[in-house]
């Protein structure tokens, strides 16, 4: 599809996608054209001033040259070769040549346009083809001197003072361009890096393992990826503090950087959940290196407070699959068989992996189930720009979690609540940051605006085929009395699953420092739930959560 004529000019925005750098070939094209017309516009307006004289015809006939080239631009546009915007570059020189050629005059003001070109040159060409447009400007200029010179030095005394400031302001526009492509090199690092351990985080995992993938393809070679979680690691966060979860996650980052090749990359692609990326490695060079990877984990964290272990699942281009998400999906598949049998142990995938958890474990392995990680990315922002911090909705998430299994229920259930936990405060992704990030009270028009999120959450839950857990979302404000909101129900019409996350994220909430008001400590928190028990919270949930806070803090005092 052509651009419009509009679209050249850039009237409007392009509905294809089109690069936005400086180096495109269309703002190259649309600058150039530019460039010609302005310089064409400049020349016919000096005409109105200037005294009559024998150089008029000609000065006229150079802006017309110039017009020209500005509409040969624009009628080209997205066929210009590289060597076409140095010729047109040329060109322009030659026309500011005659220009000056022309008026008669040495001194004559069209020599400034050598400027707007030398400008173009270095902001747009490499420094060696804009170095070459400068050696023709200077070699063009001190041929018209030369021409209208007499004995005396004053042409090469312009001609000195010209070229050395067209040297200086192009080597200024090359050293501030360096500067901005230094300083976007470094926010496209820091939008694919992982603050806390440096890696890469799940968007720079997957556009390296997009790009790997198709080098894999054209060369067929294989390609590896490797999925790892660690085990048993929400207990580090919970007796230990998020302080020593972070120390652990930056140490297994360590563990995995040196225990890799080279040619290997590691990322953070979620929580706990880590991968590595390994080129030229089939299954077996990739199970190797996986294993070396686990029991570096296993033998460096033995001796910590909190020992760890590392399941793995892996899976390898072409024989498990030919997409980045089915390779993906093998491996987190293979990661989940390590995890139900047994944990610390490596898995490749193989297709009978799901028959084979069934015979062992009697639980299928989630292939149908593998939740949209768009939802988890948006939760994610979402506590950002609440709490300023991503652990909110996960810790919500690992609270439910466990309520649900004190409560009995089945263990596919219990997963699909921690999962409700974790995007139970999607729907704020519709609240202004003005309201979310307010320190005080609320107005009863920011309460209204506030309410909605339950509402929002279950309509994006629902559009991504999650249609219970929006259920879910949906009444997670509702109270037993009826005081809550959106639909204000009561008591057994409430979802369990909605109750379960309303003392979840209530008892998270008041741990947790907030813009409005300090953190309460854990005993406070548990005299909140049981005060409201009842009213704003179902009794049974708060008695099972309080029976288990209570069993672990006898386990700790022991412990100790």
């Amino acid at each position: 599809m052509q651009p419009s004529i509009r679209e050249r000019l850039g009237l409007v925005a392009a509905p294809y996608p089109t690069a936005e750098s400086r180096s495109d070939a269309a703002v190259m094209a649309r600058s150039m054209m530019y460039l010609f017309a302005a310089g064409a516009a400049v020349t016919f307006a000096s005409l109105l001033i200037s005294p009559p004289g024998t150089g008029l015809p000609r000065i006229a006939a150079t802006g017309a040259c110039a017009l020209a080239l500005s509409v040969l631009v624009l009628l080209v546009f997205d066929r210009i070769p590289v060597w076409g915007f140095q010729a047109l570059l040329a060109a322009g020189t030659l026309l500011v040549e005659w220009a000056v050629y022309a008026s008669g005059d040495q001194t004559s003001p069209h020599a400034m346009f050598y400027f707007w070109i030398a400008i173009y040159s270095f902001y747009f060409l490499s420094r060696a083809r804009a170095a070459m447009q400068m050696a023709f400007i200077g070699i063009a200029y001190a041929a018209v001197l030369v021409t209208h010179g007499d004995a005396h030095a004053t042409p090469v005394i312009h001609w000195a003072f010209v070229t050395s400031l067209l040297v200086v302001a192009g080597a200024f526009i090359a050293v501030q361009r360096g500067h901005v492509e230094r300083l976007i090199a470094r926010l496209s690092d820091a939008a694919r890096t992982d603050p806390l351990t440096g890696l890469h985080n799940r968007r720079g995992f997957e556009e390296l393992f997009d790009t790997e993938l198709e080098r894999a393809r054209r060369g067929a070679r294989p390609l590896s990826v490797i999925v790892c979680d660690l085990d048993a690691f929400k207990g580090v966060n919970d007796r230990f503090g998020h302080a020593a979860g972070d120390r652990a996650l930056e140490k297994l980052s360590a563990i995995l950087e040196r225990a890799k090749r080279r040619v290997d990359t590691a990322a953070r692609i979620g929580g706990e959940e880590f991968a590595v990326i390994a080129p030229d490695s089939d299954q077996h060079a990739a199970y190797i290196l996986a294993e070396r990877m686990r029991r570096d984990v296993r033998e460096r964290f033995a001796h910590e407070p909190y020992p760890l272990t590392l399941s793995i699942g892996l899976a390898t281009f072409p024989r498990h699959g030919t997409s980045a998400e089915s390779l993906i999906g093998g491996a987190d598949e293979a990661l989940y068989a390590a995890k139900k049998l047994g944990r610390n142990r490596t898995v490749v995938f193989n297709p009978e992996i799901a028959e084979t958890l069934l015979a062992v474990t009697g639980q299928p392995a989630p292939r149908t189930e593998r939740y949209s990680s768009t939802v988890l990315a948006l939760a994610e922002v979402i506590d950002v720009r609440d709490s300023g911090t991503a652990a909110h909705s996960e810790t919500v998430g690992r609270y439910a979690g466990v309520i649900a299994r004190e409560l009995e229920l089945s263990p596919e259930l219990v997963e699909r609540i921690r999962f409700a936990g974790i995007v139970h405060d999607i729907g704020k992704i519709g609240i202004p940051d003005s309201i979310l990030g307010k320190p005080g009270f609320l107005s009863n028009e920011d309460w209204r605006e506030m309410r909605r999120h339950p509402e929002i959450g279950a309509r994006i839950l629902r559009g991504a085929g999650m249609d219970d857990i929006g259920d879910w979302v949906l009444a997670h404000h509702e109270r037993p009395d009826g005081d809550g909101y959106p639909e204000g129900t009561h008591g057994d019409e409430i979802p369990v699953e909605s109750r379960i996350l309303a003392v979840a994220d209530a008892y998270e909430a008041m741990t947790s420092d907030r813009v409005y008001r300090p953190a309460l400590t854990a005993d406070a928190a548990r005299d909140e739930l049981r005060r409201f028990a009842g009213a704003q919270f179902d009794g049974r949930v708060v008695d099972a959560f309080l029976a288990l806070m209570e069993r672990e803090d006898t386990a700790l005092s022991v412990a100790g």
